[in-house]
């Protein structure tokens, strides 16, 4: 609309979000001029002896003309997301494999445009996966097919529910606007790193399978993709462990942690490659030293809550380090999904009110390390550096970062910990190569100069190594598989995703393209 303007930089303290007045200052005009507004971004300008927000508003404003070419003022349009052609008596199913991120957004979106997707997950239900995870940080039962890795939600229902991510994307707008339908805060919308956590993305979740049911969709839960039906290579249908289903559009969004999957469909002539992926660990530290380190004096301000950080640092041997799923007030937590193998995770509840905060910090692998001529080499390397962090009882090895860095004797940790299974307190560069080794060290001596007491106050716990697929399905222009026709790789498994965000996005894309493939239009 014409009298719509977009209105930068709009200064906030603590504990207060913009109102009409504060909009008025800025344009200097009268408060009555302004006729509806909302918030379109939140950001902090963290630095501690000035902190506070500055946001964002699209506004309906009297005479907007007055002030497009005022500083910080444009124009404004809110994005909307357009669906993309309804179903006009396609009888054809579409079938999803997976039902993480990707897999549920790509059913939606098929879902909403009338083509009654039909989704396999190999998991169980939330309801009935939240008592299988229990059951696995309690007691250290492991169920192979319901984990914190597999089952409705994906890897993503048992974390921090973090909603960042560094694309943008029209589909964005979508992704979060069915988040606050499911049941998440109208806020995450425009908040500076927004976060669900893992308690309201439980509901999320189920609230988003009972929508697509709901639009004609199905969801079959413990059933497991075997192989692919072909014909003149082309999808015709797909074998599992349930039976057959006939379709001529798959999307595949089995997430990373499938490698049984990958390994059937590789023997099938699906073309797929190594990638580049990260290995490292969880750190720990008191949620009140980050808190204090980030906001200075403010550090206590109950308007705030947890605070985070975002760390890098390139070694001399040419890795990356970097701080990676970072969990304020979060807890670390065991996520196994192969028997006496150990990688662990974070999560966190939308209260974020825990005592520790604790992050990944992984180191750059590049294929190198692990190439042995075979596309799926990754994941051999993975689960050798999982083998090797494993202790019975799915117990993990920990560090102080000090002793660490110092090369000294193990000693006592230098507090407790939230992770839920027994820590055994041992040598952690025994786990890793010399060069994870040298690039973590380096990393950490990097980072005690930007968060002081990051070492002396840390402990390490290992091994956190699924933080992205260590391969690439390779598709064409338009989503589909470069060998088998009507095959769709999708999300972080496939390669073209890492994260919550990302992956849902990369899921209505797939949505898209399936459709256009259906409706034999142009793309």
């Amino acid at each position: 609309m014409k009298d719509m303007l977009r209105i930068h930089q709009i200064r906030c303290d603590i504990g207060h979000t913009p109102d009409r007045d504060d909009i008025a200052c800025k344009l200097h005009c009268s408060s009555e001029d302004i006729l509806s507004f909302e918030i379109e971004k939140e950001s902090l300008d963290a630095r501690k002896d000035d902190l506070h927000y500055s946001y964002t508003v699209l506004a309906h404003v009297k005479n907007a003309h007055r002030y497009i070419r005022k500083k910080d003022v444009s124009e404004g349009k809110k994005e909307t997301y357009q669906m993309p052609p309804y179903n006009q008596g396609i009888t054809d199913r579409p079938v999803i494999v997976g039902f993480g991120p990707a897999g549920m957004y790509a059913a939606l979106i098929l879902a909403e445009g009338g083509y009654r997707p039909i989704v396999i997950e190999r998991g169980r239900c939330v309801e009935q996966r939240e008592k299988d995870v229990d059951a696995f940080f309690k007691d250290g039962i492991l169920s192979s097919s319901s984990n914190v890795q597999f089952g409705e939600g994906g890897a993503g229902t048992f974390s921090d529910g973090k909603l960042t991510t560094r694309i943008k994307n029209i589909r964005i707008c979508k992704v979060l606007q069915e988040f606050v339908e499911a049941g998440a805060e109208k806020e995450i919308t425009y908040q500076h790193r927004p976060h669900i956590g893992t308690d309201v993305l439980r509901t999320v979740v189920r609230n988003i399978r009972k929508k697509i049911i709901a639009l004609g969709g199905e969801i079959r839960f413990e059933t497991t993709l075997l192989s692919l039906q072909i014909k003149d290579g082309s999808i015709t249908g797909i074998v599992t462990d349930q039976g057959e289903i006939p379709c001529t559009a798959l999307v595949l969004c089995a997430g990373h942690s499938a490698v049984d999957t990958y390994l059937n469909l590789f023997n099938q002539g699906v073309s797929m490659i190594q990638k580049d992926f990260a290995a490292g660990v969880r750190v720990e530290h008191p949620q009140d030293l980050i808190n204090q380190r980030q906001y200075g004096k403010y550090a206590d301000h109950p308007s705030l809550g947890a605070a985070s950080y975002r760390l890098a640092h390139t070694a001399s041997n040419g890795r990356g380090v970097y701080s990676f799923c970072m969990c304020p007030g979060g807890v670390i937590v065991p996520s196994s999904c192969i028997e006496n193998t150990l990688c662990v995770n974070g999560m966190s509840y939308s209260a974020r009110d825990g005592k520790y905060a604790n992050s990944a910090i992984l180191v750059q692998i590049p294929s190198s390390d692990f190439d042995h001529g075979h596309p799926l080499d990754g994941f051999t390397y993975q689960k050798q550096l999982e083998q090797h962090a494993y202790r019975n009882g799915y117990h993990a090895p920990a560090m102080n970062i000090s002793d660490y860095v110092s090369h000294h004797t193990p000693s006592s940790l230098v507090h407790d910990s939230s992770y839920p299974r027994q820590l055994i307190t041992e040598d952690m560069h025994a786990l890793f190569s010399d060069q994870i080794n040298t690039a973590m060290e380096e990393g950490f001596q990097a980072f005690e100069h930007k968060i002081p007491g990051f070492i002396n106050q840390g402990i390490m716990v290992g091994m956190e190594s699924r933080s992205s697929s260590p391969i690439r399905i390779l598709r064409d222009e338009h989503g589909e598989s470069v060998s088998i026709k009507g095959l769709f790789p999708c999300g972080e498994g496939a390669g073209y995703a890492g994260g919550i965000v990302s992956s849902a996005v990369d899921g209505i894309h797939q949505a898209e393209n399936v459709i256009a493939r259906l409706c034999k239009t142009d793309r």
